[in-house]
């Protein structure tokens, strides 16, 4: 009798044994992000990004400190959906405050690696995790080209302690071994020590409101993003269901989701959307001259600094806006400005009006459809949404042009179809566009409104509201649930 050959046994996929192997490091860079004012806020996180053939991305953000400790935390994750990479950009965004940048490589690899070895002059060590931070990014050989990054702070390393840091102790014991006396400043924070200390008011006054709690990992703890099999085992026996934050939604979706977005890119249905070409640093259309791309570009930075401001200084904006449209009555960026700084205002009815006279001053403008949609999508009105749109559904069936179109164009004329799939429930259609959003990086420069990404958060729950329905009911059972989010 012939033995029955035993079935090979699926190996779950280890991270740290993928990186060990150093293929991390022969993916392509996919993007490389720095905060906008890293060198003024001394204290960042620095974010590398590399993806892999199936679409996937691997990625570290290390939390560089240029003042002293060097590599200070990381955050490193391995072969996750493009969607969790960029939630986490997200929540960096609007939980640290930071306005994040593209950057080369050599620059944020010079920026991570001076900086540890600064740290390392005074003794300091990066952290534990940096050894796996390092699979992902370059070997910092001696051949790697160098820049000048500004460190420590008129010649000195300016260690900033605070009572709740872990390694505050060792940072203190490390910097006075090994630091020669006036080369570094301590400067404690929240409490006092018995021994007498070296102050600089100048100093002192300078770092006061330094934000030395800055943690790339701490305000991760409260997501999804970091459970393991008990965490989800507890959310599976809790049952508290009705009110999910965003990021169970979002993950429990993409655990059940029948189509990625990399199999719905493929699809006859959706694939046509991608047949275009796209870009930062394209033109307009039509072209615009370099006065006015600096105009726009200025008054795009007002509207943008008095988003959420009192109703007092987005009044002074649309003064200024309106001064402009008379020296310059045929710009439609300009009254699209304007029209973000209604809605912003809450004025919706003016900001629909102002719509309506765009599309009748501009009929073949995108942005004067996108905007006249957007209005009625923030009154509620999804009947009137497609014809509004002029039932083009593609932006090159709507403008035909040959040339590239710009992402803040993607932007606009997609936002208002995002929002309608996810309210008329239409959520592959809806997914899709987001992901697309976020693949041209038109989401990433020129974000949909707020409101839009609200309907489709909702529209998000009530996509995985059946999952949760057979949670209930006990017909996938905790075994196969964990098997299911667990990937």
């Amino acid at each position: 009798m012939s033995r029955r050959k035993p079935k090979p046994v699926q190996q779950k996929f280890n991270p740290i044994n993928y990186l060990k192997t150093g293929n991390a490091r022969k993916l392509p860079i996919f993007e490389c992000l720095l905060p906008v004012d890293w060198q003024e806020i001394k204290k960042f996180p620095v974010i590398c990004a590399r993806k892999h053939v199936n679409g996937n991305i691997t990625f570290a953000s290390v939390l560089v400190d240029l003042m002293c400790t060097g590599a200070k935390d990381v955050v490193f994750f391995v072969n996750e959906p493009e969607f969790f990479y960029r939630d986490i950009i997200s929540r960096y965004e609007h939980e640290l405050y930071m306005e994040f940048e593209l950057a080369s490589y050599e620059l944020i690899h010079n920026i991570i690696f001076e900086s540890v070895a600064f740290a390392e002059d005074y003794g300091i060590a990066p952290s534990e995790d940096f050894r796996w931070a390092e699979y992902i990014l370059e070997e910092d050989s001696d051949d790697f080209p160098r820049m000048d990054i500004p460190l420590g702070q008129d010649g000195k390393a300016i260690l900033y302690l605070n009572e709740e840091d872990e390694r505050r102790n060792y940072f203190e014991r490390q910097i006075k071994a090994f630091g020669q006396p006036g080369t570094y400043q301590i400067i404690y924070n929240d409490f006092n020590f018995d021994e007498d200390i070296d102050d600089d008011d100048e100093f002192e006054e300078e770092f006061e409101d330094d934000d030395d709690d800055l943690d790339v990992t701490g305000f991760l703890e409260d997501t999804c993003m970091n459970w393991d099999e008990e965490k989800w085992g507890e959310f599976y026996d809790k049952q508290e269901f009705d009110h999910l934050t965003y990021d169970i939604s979002l993950h429990l979706f993409h655990s059940t989701v029948d189509r990625s977005y990399m199999e719905l890119k493929d699809d006859k249905l959706f694939a046509p959307f991608m047949n275009i070409e796209y870009g930062l640093e394209v033109d307009y259309h039509p072209p615009l001259s370099e006065y006015d791309l600096d105009l726009i570009f200025d008054i795009r930075d007002q509207v943008y600094e008095v988003e959420g401001e009192s109703s007092r200084e987005v009044q002074k904006v649309l003064k200024k806006i309106d001064r402009e449209i008379k020296k310059n009555p045929d710009l439609v960026l300009l009254y699209k400005y304007k029209w973000e700084a209604l809605m912003d205002d809450r004025q919706y009815e003016k900001a629909l009006e102002l719509a309506l006279s765009m599309k009748e001053k501009f009929p073949k403008s995108l942005f004067a459809i996108s905007c006249h949609a957007l209005s009625l999508a923030i009154l509620d009105n999804d009947a009137d949404l497609p014809e509004a749109m002029g039932n083009f559904t593609r932006i090159q069936d709507f403008d035909r042009r040959k040339a590239p179109f710009h992402l803040e164009e993607i932007s606009a004329f997609y936002s208002p179809w995002l929002w309608y799939y996810a309210k008329t429930n239409q959520f592959t259609a809806a997914y899709f566009l987001t992901c697309m959003l976020l693949d041209t990086k038109a989401q990433i420069y020129f974000p949909m409104p707020d409101f839009v990404f609200n309907e489709y958060l909702e529209g998000l729950e009530r996509k995985v509201r059946p999952f949760l329905n057979q949670l209930k009911s006990g017909k996938i059972s905790k075994a196969k649930f964990i098997e299911t989010v667990i990937w």
